[in-house]
């Protein structure tokens, strides 16, 4: 699994099916009784910009998803029935929000019954890409638009899977609304529907899909490419009781909390804002403009053995590497002597490791740079280890922060006038994740598989950073102007360089120490 540019994914020419909700199925979300629960924090947060958007006419493009390729014959009422057992396995994805009173009240969730679910496949009539247009090309197009029209969080459903059938496989796409899922989502649910399909060809499901309603289990289980036995439940930890469970730990949360003063001390040290992109990207406050992807490799194979030693060899995890390095860089270019980030952090507890939602907080991380970071000759083994047990300390810390809802923190700051509300718009971001670590790794839908999102608009470059086996590499959704994408070269480059000088200068043998084998994924939480 990789992340980038829904662009970059191509599958060779062939016909194009859609998953579709049948008719019974769309005339029971319509009437879809209301679920008194409220929505998540963050799902709170993305349906009032979504309604702000549709009442401006502007195009929402908040969705994310992932496309794979896959060998072997492809049975379109076989992947429909796997979809309905996918779904009707994850209550989130049964959801649907109107938005009506987003705008000065709660939307209000419906919840579709599990047993109303069910999909069929519907040929997409064969379509030729115009002149000067490549199949690649006019794919991205198709898939582009069928996510815009499907994913949206106030219809059902909000969500489109899809295949691209040729004569060796098919490719798969699947496009999500981000109100009902979140990266670590995006990772795992090819890998669960290539599990679900893997049965329903082996062994079709002739009960009607009445084994995988709640409270009921599957005799035929489920098995993968090597035909052992998954055993995975009928269905998966609620997403809507994590979200009640989110509000009663917000309600439950004194002002005074650890968590809330941790948040408090890192903005009010910051003059009372969150971080932004630490260069100028050329944008007048308020303004945003259209995303373009960019990425970058980091380190190779044999650089992340090195940095793993350093890392271990200092007391850290890797992840405190990652921080270190992004925080040399950042300090590197604005001579500051301490570094403040907002990192993405997984909500995923016990009974929720495999849920399908909306399962992040954001935590502060804060630690000093000695030096500024030093020029780019001198990051090596010295200024890492300096920074390194500061960088790996402060991310534990971030995680303990993190137990606490980041929206009771901003609620006592925006009313002690500790946070400048205008820096609440677009903060800057950073995800550290391991793609080892996901519960799909080695199965063919995950490894052949691309994760994307939805190129809307931004005013920042937020940073994932993600390692496998191969390399370290960092993706950004920067805006698409001369003078942000000039500001973000300069970044790239001297990320690269910061990382690229601390592995060829460590004189810390790869052998000599070995790793810490507790990966972390800053984004995903807990998986298996």
């Amino acid at each position: 699994m990789i992340l980038g540019a829904l662009g970059t994914w191509t599958s060779l020419p062939g016909r194009v099916v859609h998953l579709r909700p049948t008719a019974e199925a769309l005339a029971a979300a319509q009437d879809a009784p209301v679920d008194p629960g409220p929505p998540s924090f963050l799902q709170g947060d993305h349906l009032r910009a979504f309604a702000a958007r549709r009442a401006s006419g502007g195009t929402h493009r908040a969705w994310t998803g992932t496309a794979t390729h896959l060998d072997g014959p492809f049975d379109g009422d076989a992947l429909a029935r796997a979809l309905t057992r996918f779904v009707r396995r994850h209550e989130g994805l049964r959801t649907w929000f109107d938005v009506d009173g987003a705008d000065g009240g709660d939307p209000v969730r419906h919840l579709v019954p599990a047993d109303a679910v069910g999909f069929t496949p519907v040929p997409v009539p064969a379509l030729s890409p115009g002149p000067g247009r490549s199949w690649d090309e006019w794919l991205t197009e198709h898939l582009t638009a069928t996510f815009d029209a499907a994913c949206r969080p106030d219809s059902w459903a909000p969500f489109a899977l899809g295949a691209v059938v040729t004569e060796d496989g098919f490719g798969l796409f699947w496009g999500c609304d981000h109100a009902f899922t979140d990266g670590g989502s995006q990772l795992m649910v090819l890998s669960e529907l290539e599990e679900l399909y893997a049965a329903e060809l082996a062994e079709p499901d002739t009960s009607g899909g009445s084994d995988d309603l709640p409270g009921s289990s599957d005799p035929r289980g489920s098995s993968d490419s090597n035909g052992s036995s998954l055993s995975r439940p009928p269905t998966a930890g609620s997403f809507l009781d994590h979200a009640r469970a989110e509000h009663t730990l917000a309600a439950e949360t004194p002002p005074d909390a650890p968590q809330i003063r941790a948040w408090a001390d890192a903005v009010t040290a910051h003059d009372g804002r969150l971080p932004q992109f630490v260069l100028d990207l050329g944008l007048p406050p308020g303004e945003t403009a259209p995303v373009k992807i960019r990425s970058a490799t980091l380190l190779d194979g044999a650089g992340l053995a090195r940095l793993d030693a350093l890392a271990a060899a200092h007391g850290a995890r890797f992840t405190g590497a990652v921080f270190a390095g992004i925080a040399l860089t950042d300090a590197r270019l604005t001579g500051a002597a301490d570094w403040f980030g907002v990192t993405v952090v997984g909500t995923r507890g016990p009974g929720f490791e495999t849920t399908q939602g909306w399962l992040c907080n954001f935590a502060p991380v804060t630690f000093p740079v000695p030096d500024g970071g030093g020029p780019v000759p001198d990051v090596g083994p010295a200024p890492f280890a300096a920074v390194l047990p500061a960088a790996d300390a402060a991310f534990r810390e971030a995680r303990k922060v993190a137990e606490v809802p980041v929206h009771a923190a901003l609620g006592v700051m925006l009313a002690g006038g500790v946070l400048d509300p205008a820096s609440l718009g677009s903060p800057q971001l950073i995800s550290y994740l391991d793609l080892r670590r996901f519960p799909g790794a080695g199965r063919p839908a995950y490894d052949n598989g691309l994760h994307f999102t939805g190129e809307g608009r931004t005013a920042n470059a937020s940073l994932w950073v993600n390692r496998d086996h191969e390399w370290l590499y960092v993706v950004t959704q920067t805006p698409d102007t001369p003078a942000a994408q000039a500001a973000v070269d300069r970044y790239l480059a001297e990320l690269t360089a910061t990382f690229a000088a601390a592995v060829a200068q460590d004189d810390t043998a790869a052998g000599d120490t070995v790793p810490d084998e507790r990966r972390e994924a800053t984004g995903a939480g807990s998986l298996g």
